[in-house]
């Protein structure tokens, strides 16, 4: 079984926050590669570049994280599936105007959703409540 893990979720396997040994606990759970989509590896990478530039981390530890980030990649640890991204803009659109006035859910909440939906993922983890909601409507399970 696989799941998919919000990006915040992710930043905290490369970088200490709190929640951070709930996050290794949850993706310990799940057998095989993670998901790694372009856009969960874009906001991972600018989420550890923030840290730098807030002084929330080193430098150091910015690009061991960065570092560490690509030798899980080449190593299969995580996986990019092959999306079809127009079905991921149509469904993100879909929950949009089904649910995004009620949930009051983010563009890249709702673009996670989709790309959870699209790959036929049923189990979704996320710290963030409105998220975590959206993929509720959704039919997913979620682990929030």
């Amino acid at each position: 079984m696989r799941a998919y893990f919000d990006s915040a979720v992710l930043v905290k396997l490369y970088v200490a926050e709190p929640n951070s040994a709930e996050a290794v606990q949850w993706v310990q759970q799940y057998k095989g590669p993670l998901i790694f989509t372009p856009l969960q590896e874009l906001e991972i990478r600018n989420a550890i570049r923030l840290k730098a530039a807030r002084m929330e981390i080193t430098e150091d530890e910015m690009r061991k994280a960065l570092r560490q980030i690509k030798a899980d990649f080449d190593a299969g640890f995580l996986d990019r599936p092959s999306l079809d991204w127009s079905q991921v803009w149509i469904k993100a659109e879909e929950l949009s105007a089904h649910y995004g006035r009620e949930i009051q859910s983010r563009t890249l909440d709702t673009l996670h959703v989709a790309i959870s939906s699209c790959l036929g993922i049923s189990d979704f983890v996320s710290f963030d409540h409105r998220q975590a909601a959206l993929a509720k409507k959704a039919g997913l399970r979620v682990k929030s």
